[in-house]
């Protein structure tokens, strides 16, 4: 005889729960949500080195926002972009904020390079001395005739030959204007003053988030009011809707489906016992699933608490068919109650942790998170219907409904005999209508649907785009060398193969560490350039004399040069004068080899340049386009996965049940999820690794569903127990659909799509799990 110690359990859940609250307290202390969108994504799976390059380029790009201010004319802009950087900086929000061009920065860059201008040419007046000095010397002229002229003679004295003005104009490759101190883009009647701010930490707090996307949007308002216009883009401002859409939809979310589910309790039990049990296991659940998955991972990201906002729906269905087992029954016992849903219920548990325990392996941080969140609500749920509802149960008497029982079981004997009455044809038309469904499902692994947002800010984003030489932050070219030498020599191959891409329009522009730097080898070279062509002494001092240099000067420009010789310019001396992004470009050297990232702005033909990856030390990165491909991969993992738990739950059930029956409870789990596949297929909605997640956990409610059919169908009381269970599974039902189902709500694409497989799912289930065990002939009695 099995031992039955009810307060003995309900001790141990009570312990149970007091060091989950003591867990929850020192939670609290510590920094615990994850908001930004990356930490949901994978690492590719790639080579070590192509992952830390694309942390690296991330690390450039994750913590800033770009604004462009427009207005009439270059001076409005830039004074409106003045009043926009003052609102910004009194936030206290960003580390830096960017608009002027400083001046002392400029001129300490040009005269730590200065020293070296005779090895330093850019690749433009490099060509032309090697065709033709004379025609450099040429455009000299001109230049200086031109109205352009007196800004660079007040450089003629230092820089005759103006050798080392081209190649400092070089170092703005972009070829932005500056004007009132500010980068100022024109285009057509309206100027765009560019104004850039640098967070302190790319993973912001939820209320700091908050903060700036009121900030951005006071800001904007304030900008129309003076006349002007206001575009902001970056990765924080889109991390910032999401935080604040996800917010939103928990509220909605958590708020509907308990206000569904209180009504649908009360109307069923009349008496606050079994509401507020239901309350106290999806508290529990919930609480330990926050409490004990911040044990496994450092922090927990916004989008899993969205999914378990809508574990309500589904933890309560283990308390419903306990409340629901002695409806009608004036001796019920929890004990009695407890024999009974025990097995379905553990039936119920073992299937949802299969499926968990398959995700729970993923590479997807986000996937992996929620796998696990979930897991652990569920089993404390579990638990706590087990080990301490016999207790708090133990003089409650269920109030028998009429209403309510007598409507579930009219359904559960009309509604499978009507379709009994036409099955023929109802199988036929419901075959079509699954067929047709799935032809027309496909699938999108694009990783860019993880992520929404407004018009407004995509908008944006795309004119900002156009109007400034900004690349997609996820596609460049890593170059890899030996050692700096061979670095410098794959570089230099691949921008002799980018520059004719750039002349044919398929790509605006590139930038790369050694377009600025020459080697040592790259130095003496130009040096002796120089050397046998415009620094000959017969050439040199008869261009200065034309240009009215007295024969002082012309000694004096002779021996600078001759001193020069053998001097070089080393890598780390020029990153000390470069510019942030391109100091950023290059990953420096260890002991396998020397790395750097060559940047693209303007990509309009993919192909040309992922067939670069052919040349030596060369790899193209375009690090959405691996992750949408993970997403392929791993979704096909998933079915798999999905098709083996089936597989395993089928055997278990046919080793319990027998061949027949156990057949017969596995169809409405596989047609279910068949119906959910269709109907998103009908629909047009998205089909990713996500919806393979929903299709886990119909599943699971649809096997729980058709389990207890079967147990009632066993059962000596068999309409009675058909009533009772009907009962649960529709309150179930309804109670999940409520709780999922108001996903289908939400603005992100793949939680809709999650909310819509789950809909039609569980949906579905409801319908088929009553053709378990019906006897048409039991039925009319």
């Amino acid at each position: 005889m099995r031992v039955y110690r009810p307060k003995l359990y309900a001790a141990l859940w009570l312990l149970g729960m007091l060091g989950l609250a003591w867990l929850s307290l020192q939670n609290l202390k510590r920094d615990w949500l994850e908001t930004g969108f990356l930490a949901l994504l994978p690492q590719a799976e790639q080579r070590p080195e192509v992952a830390n390059a694309i942390d690296r380029h991330n690390q450039a790009v994750n913590r800033k926002v770009v604004w462009l201010v427009g207005a009439a004319n270059a001076g409005q802009a830039v004074a409106l972009a003045e009043t926009v950087k003052t609102g910004l900086a009194a936030s206290g929000l960003f580390a830096d904020l960017t608009l002027q061009i400083s001046q002392q920065q400029y001129r300490q860059s040009y005269q730590q390079l200065f020293a070296y201008r005779y090895q330093l040419l850019d690749s433009r007046t490099r060509q032309s001395l090697q065709q033709d000095p004379q025609r450099l010397v040429q455009e000299n002229l001109e230049t200086l005739y031109s109205p352009l002229g007196q800004w660079q003679a007040a450089n003629l004295e230092r820089d005759p030959l103006l050798l080392f003005s081209r190649y400092f104009a070089a170092q703005n490759p972009l070829q932005l204007n500056i004007e009132h101190d500010a980068i100022v883009v024109h285009d057509g009647p309206r100027a765009w003053a560019l104004l850039i701010g640098e967070l302190p930490d790319r993973d912001l707090k939820l209320d700091k988030l908050e903060q700036l996307l009121g900030l951005n949007q006071t800001l904007q308002h304030q900008a129309r009011q003076q006349g002007g216009e206001l575009l902001a883009t970056g990765l924080p401002l889109f991390t910032a809707y999401g935080a604040h859409s996800a917010q939103q939809e928990i509220s909605t979310i958590g708020i509907g489906s308990t206000l569904g589910v209180v009504l649908l309790l009360w109307l069923t039990f009349r008496s606050p016992r079994p509401l507020l049990l239901c309350c106290l296991a999806v508290a529990s659940g919930l609480l330990a699933a926050w409490s004990l998955s911040l044990q496994i991972f450092p922090k927990l990201h916004i989008m899993t608490l969205v999914f378990g906002s809508s574990l309500i729906g589904v933890v309560v269905d283990y308390a419903l068919h306990f409340f629901c087992d002695g409806l009608g029954l004036p001796h019920w016992t929890p004990r009695r109650g407890l024999s009974y849903v025990l097995p379905g219920i553990g039936f119920g548990l073992l299937t949802s942790l299969l499926g968990y325990a398959g995700l729970g392996f993923s590479p997807f941080p986000g996937l992996r998170e929620m796998a696990v969140f979930s897991a652990l609500g569920l089993v404390v749920s579990w638990l706590t219907v087990v080990m301490l509802f016999p207790v708090l149960l133990a003089r409650f008497q269920p109030q028998h409904q009429f209403g309510m029982l007598s409507l579930a079981g009219y359904w559960q004997r009309s509604w499978p005999e009507r379709l009994n009455r036409h099955r023929l044809s109802l199988s036929a038309a419901f075959a079509l209508l699954l067929i047709g469904g799935l032809s027309q499902l496909q699938a999108q692994d694009d990783v860019r649907l993880l992520q929404s947002a407004p018009t407004a800010i995509t908008a944006a984003d795309a004119e900002i785009r156009r109007l400034l030489p900004i690349g997609r932050d996820n596609q460049f070219v890593l170059v890899t060398g030996a050692n700096p030498s061979e670095w410098y020599q794959n570089e230099q191959r691949l921008l002799s193969a980018l520059a004719p891409l750039r002349e044919q329009a398929k790509l605006r522009q590139y930038d790369a560490v050694s377009r600025h730097w020459p080697d040592p080898a790259q130095q003496a070279a130009d040096y002796r350039l120089l050397q046998t062509g415009v620094y000959r002494p017969d050439f040199l001092q008869g261009y200065m004399r034309n240009l009215g240099f007295e024969q002082t000067a012309i000694d004096n420009e002779i021996r600078n040069f001759a001193a020069a010789a053998g001097q070089t310019l080393s890598l780390d001396d020029w990153l000390a004068s470069a510019n942030a992004n391109l100091r950023q470009q290059w990953l420096g050297c260890n002991a396998e080899a020397c790395r750097s990232i060559v940047s693209l702005t303007g990509i309009s033909d993919l192909a040309p340049l992922e067939a670069l990856a052919e040349l030596p030390g060369v790899t193209w990165v375009d690090h959405v386009s691996q992750l949408s491909e993970l997403f392929q991969r791993y979704r096909q993992r998933v079915t798999l996965l999905l098709a083996g738990v089936c597989g395993l739950i089928l055997s278990i059930l046919i080793y319990r049940l027998g061949w027949r029956h156990g057949l017969q409870v596995m169809a409405v789990p596989v047609l279910a999820m068949l119906t959910a596949l269709a109907t998103l297929g009908w629909l047009g909605e998205l089909f990713t690794l996500f919806n393979l997640f929903a299709l886990l956990l119909v599943l699971e409610v649809a096997v729980d569903y058709a389990v207890f059919f079967r147990m009632a169908a066993a059962s000596a009381d068999t309409i009675g127990k058909r009533d009772t269970t009907t009962l649960a599974v529709a309150l179930s039902a309804f109670t999940t659909l409520l709780g999922y189902g108001l996903l289908a709500t939400s603005s992100t694409a793949i939680v809709h799509a999650f909310g819509v497989t789950l809909a039609a799912g569980v949906g579905s289930a409801f319908l088929l799990a009553p053709l378990i065990g019906f006897n048409a002939k039991q039925a009319k009695r």
